[in-house]
């Protein structure tokens, strides 16, 4: 119910077609990907409430049309844009992916005109890798990623700071 009503905002959902049918099998698929891969989506609570406020995470995405298919994923309520929450919550991620899962790149997709999450990309590391349509011929995507050697050399870099 909770996911429904997040990809219920249109903001959110970033030009995706997302029926009732398709964000049930987005929640079936994340329970899978923890059981088979040991990491998925997790859920983002907020501290002082306890609220379910989105989701943020690793993500593999089966049908992408790239060799890469993990991806690092956020979406949050509208409520709760603006304040660095997907970016700290990206960073945790890709920590996650690299350093627990000795991941060798991922990636974060979005519709092109999402000038927010690509923003959000380009904070946590991930660099433009191109555009595409996937998934809906009207609307483009761009995608972005960060390999093994760009995400150790980007935490070297910040601990030697």
């Amino acid at each position: 119910m909770e996911l429904q009503r997040l990809f219920h905002d249109a903001a959110v959902r970033g030009g995706r077609n997302l029926p009732p049918d398709r964000i049930a099998r987005l929640a079936d698929g994340s329970l899978r990907q923890w059981r088979v891969n040991g990491f998925g989506p997790w859920a983002a609570i907020d501290k002082a409430t306890g609220s379910w406020i989105g989701r943020v995470g690793l993500d593999e995405l089966d049908d992408w049309p790239g060799v890469d298919k993990i991806e690092v994923g956020f979406e949050l309520h509208k409520a709760w844009w603006g304040r660095g929450l997907a970016t700290e919550g990206a960073l945790a991620a890709l920590e996650f992916g690299f350093e627990q899962h000795s991941l060798q790149c991922i990636i974060s997709v979005t519709a092109a005109v999402h000038a927010a999450a690509r923003r959000v990309m380009e904070k946590a590391g991930l660099t433009y890798r191109g555009t595409r349509y996937w998934m809906n011929p009207q609307v483009p995507v761009v995608w972005y990623a960060i390999d093994r050697a760009a995400w150790t050399a980007r935490k070297s870099e910040a601990t030697t700071l």
